[in-house]
């Protein structure tokens, strides 16, 4: 095997791994459990439409009353490779950009360990290890999650380079990579991404020493020059940037190199600004622009007894064929990177305290990986230790999400690189033969008893017999380990390129059997079958939160099982009657399933669920019409008082609004008897009224900073009535009223997204070569 083939071997050789894992997709099948249907194809869906009809996707008129489209930060709207969805079929084409992704996240590691220093086949260990982590693929089908993840590697393999090499071209793709990242859809994982970067970066500038020397390990090198690397080495043992020691390794210039990470990540963002501009404006208005209730937060704390999952993926059962007994959603507490990968990341710590005072470049950055690891893990405990509640209490930016599990990104990147670096450690020497025939027995032994006893695990207590079987994997893989570190060829025999695919290739078995299942797909006309095209002006329909739930995570999308034809009302319960798959078939709620929801529609959702007697409540949501007349205005000082007048059982929603101000609340008035019609163009709303004396033109749809309204051309304020909705006065007489969005942060981000591009292409053109 030549030495270019051995170096780009694993990503071919994951390639082919996914193709294997998700041929489905090939035959045109979609994936469709849970968030895909409910919500990314939906938004999706809507977007396409409306720019077919020549519309900007700007509003979703169809949920929660009127909801910001193109701000819902997960919709991912301007995230390039999403505009592909645009063109091909959208499903597919989304199902397949999710997987596309775990092999970009794959590549990315497979460079930076490259740029660390690491081995050909301690990259191919750490790419198998990040981009089949069940961390990503449990969570495929939260797409923004991945496509968000699987930048992480580049944007720290882009930040080394800048911190290596000073280049202007390593600082353009920081500032690409950032962008990307920013654009993907997910807040939670970028900032745990620029978090991490950012802490790599200032550890490299104060901790790396000025001159690191070659590693003498013979297979440590980077291997084949790197077409997108400015100063790819081709020599082996070299880290990137050893070229330049003599004159830049001062601590003026490591600092200077610092700041140019920051202006870099800040260009980025410069570039996103297009999409950061409006999702600042909805968090802002939104049920978290205070952050987040603490039980919130707190959801999907890393329960301790789950450690045993970086042993085995199915050691609690796995969701794929239904075993899975504990609590919880698995896909939130996956965290698997392969046994042999985890075997390295251990060998990686012990490699580094014993050899540390040696200044082996390969090994430098262990410390820092392994801190990575450790605090991301205790940050994934979230409520089960006492850390996180007083970071959540104390720390800003604690309180802004939910799930402390997903804090494990650090711990599976940091593991997933520790593993890459271990392998420089897997030798031929006594020792490490003596531990191998040690393992190869202890892994037989105890292979055998589990399968011997897996017809007796079972018998009375069947998730005991799920726990023997999980744990089947532990004695394969240590055994497969045994048995490749036993036939180790020597850096220099022919067959060590055919061994280093042996290993890639247990590792790619051990991570496609966690990975089986656990992404169900289906023909996409066995779930798109039940969409009807409605009446747009339909009623608006309103599903109780509780029926909500249970129809989606009780009955269509179970957590322990998602196998379609185990669910237990899978005939009895249309999809696209759900929020937000109602966005297919084009009916209007006033549910959303929204992650970030208008403040005050939250609180108005809260007033309904609390006082389920109070029709009125819906009647103001236009269940019944969307827009009416009324002459009587009642107005009230404190949010409070206006909210205890909506439940006031006598309140008549179509004979006075509720507003918050200083002034009266005289009685009721009369019966709306004006003729109203409503003109949709989604990002326009035109009603015409024949008003029979002076009153309020009231439309039951969000009130949202961006909606202007003018009455005969001319502007006129907008209040808002019973405590979300819109309202304008008018004089009487025949009128038309026209809503118009028109967001005050287009022009500024546009100019400031522009601006950063134009600044991005300058300097790609000056960059040196």
């Amino acid at each position: 095997m030549t030495r270019r083939l051995m170096t780009y071997a694993p990503l071919i050789l994951l390639a082919l791994t996914l193709l294997i894992l998700y041929f489905p997709l090939l035959r045109g099948e979609v994936f469709y459990w849970g968030l895909p249907t409910l919500q990314f194809y939906p938004w999706r869906h809507l977007a396409a439409e409306l720019l077919r009809d020549g519309i900007l996707p700007l509003w979703n008129p169809y949920n929660g009353a009127g909801a910001p489209l193109l701000a819902n930060y997960q919709s991912a709207l301007l995230y390039p490779p999403s505009w592909i969805s645009f063109v091909l079929p959208l499903e597919w084409t989304m199902s397949l950009t999710a997987v596309v992704h775990l092999w970009i996240a794959g590549w990315g590691m497979w460079r930076l360990t490259g740029r660390l220093g690491a081995s050909d086949l301690g990259r191919g260990v750490s790419m198998f290890a990040f981009a089949l982590t069940n961390y990503l693929v449990a969570r495929l089908f939260t797409f923004p999650i991945i496509e968000a993840a699987a930048w992480l590697p580049w944007i720290a393999w882009a930040a080394l380079g800048v911190l290596t090499t000073g280049k202007r071209r390593q600082v353009v793709w920081l500032a690409l990579f950032a962008a990307l990242q920013l654009l993907a859809g997910h807040a939670q994982t970028t900032w745990y991404s620029f978090a991490l970067v950012g802490l790599f970066s200032v550890w490299w500038t104060v901790f790396t020493p000025s001159d690191p020397t070659p590693d003498p390990s013979p297979n440590s090198g980077r291997g084949a020059g790197d077409p997108l690397d400015a100063v790819a080495d081709p020599q082996a043992g070299k880290i990137v940037g050893t070229r330049h020691a003599s004159s830049s390794r001062t601590m003026q210039t490591k600092w200077l190199r610092l700041f140019a990470v920051i202006l870099a990540l800040a260009l980025g963002a410069g570039v996103a600004a297009i999409q950061l501009a409006p999702t600042a404006e909805l968090l802002g208005q939104s049920q978290r622009g205070d952050g987040v209730e603490a039980d919130f937060a707190m959801n999907f704390s890393y329960a301790p007894a789950r450690t045993l999952n970086f042993l085995s993926p199915t050691i609690f059962g796995t969701p794929a064929d239904g075993s899975y007994f504990t609590q919880g959603a698995y896909f939130e507490d996956a965290v698997y990177i392969g046994l042999i990968p985890l075997i390295s990341a251990f060998a990686a710590v012990v490699a580094w305290l014993r050899r540390r005072k040696a200044g082996i470049p390969v090994y430098q950055t262990v410390p820092f990986w392994l801190i990575i690891v450790v605090v991301g893990f205790v940050f994934a405990l979230g409520a089960n230790t006492p850390i996180f509640p007083f970071l959540y209490r104390n720390i800003p930016t604690f309180d802004m999400f939910q799930a402390p599990v997903r804090w494990h990104l650090w711990t599976v990147f940091g593991l997933s690189v520790l593993a890459g670096i271990g392998v420089s450690a897997w030798g031929r020497d006594f020792r490490t033969r003596r531990w191998a025939k040690r393992a190869l027995a202890g892994g037989l032994g105890a292979l055998v008893l589990l399968v011997a006893g897996q017809p007796f695990l079972g018998i009375g207590n069947e998730p005991l017999g799920t726990l023997g079987r999980g744990l089947i994997s532990v004695p394969l893989f240590i055994t497969a380990a045994a048995l490749l570190t036993l036939t180790q060829p020597s850096g220099e025999s022919p067959r060590y390129g055919r061994w280093l695919i042996a290993v890639l290739v247990v590792i790619a078995v051990d991570l496609g059997i966690a990975s089986w299942g656990l992404n169900p797909t289906s023909e996409q006309s066995a779930w798109m079958g039940s969409v009807s095209e409605a009446d747009a002006n339909i009623e608006r329909q309103y599903m109780y939160l509780v029926n909500e739930s249970v129809e989606k995570f009780e009955c269509l999308y179970r957590f322990e099982d998602y196998r379609s034809d185990h669910s237990p009302c899978r005939f009895e319960v249309d999809p696209f009657t759900l929020p937000n798959s109602n966005l297919y078939s084009i009916v209007s709620m006033l549910n959303n399933f929204d992650p970030l929801l208008v403040g005050h529609f939250t609180h108005f959702i809260n007033l309904i669920e609390a006082h389920p007697d109070q029709p009125a409540l819906l009647q103001a949501a236009g269940s019944d019409r969307r827009a009416w007349f009324v002459d009587s205005v009642c107005w009230h000082e404190t949010q409070a008082d206006l909210e205890a007048a909506l439940v006031e059982p006598d309140w008549d929603a179509y004979m006075q609004i509720h507003v918050l101000g200083d002034a009266e609340c005289p009685e009721a008035g009369l019966p709306d008897d004006a003729n109203i019609t409503v003109t949709d163009h989604i990002n326009t709303v035109t009603l015409s009224v024949n008003a029979p004396r002076m009153g309020w033109l009231y439309l039951a749809d969000t009130d949202y900073p961006g909606w202007k309204a003018t009455l005969d051309g001319e502007s006129v304020p907008i209040y808002r009535a019973n405590l979300m909705f819109r309202a304008v006065q008018v004089d009487a007489g025949l009128h038309e009223v026209v809503f118009s969005y028109e967001p005050a942060w287009a022009a500024p981000a546009l100019l400031i997204t522009v601006v950063s591009l134009v600044v991005l292409l300058f300097l790609f053109r000056l960059a040196d070569d």
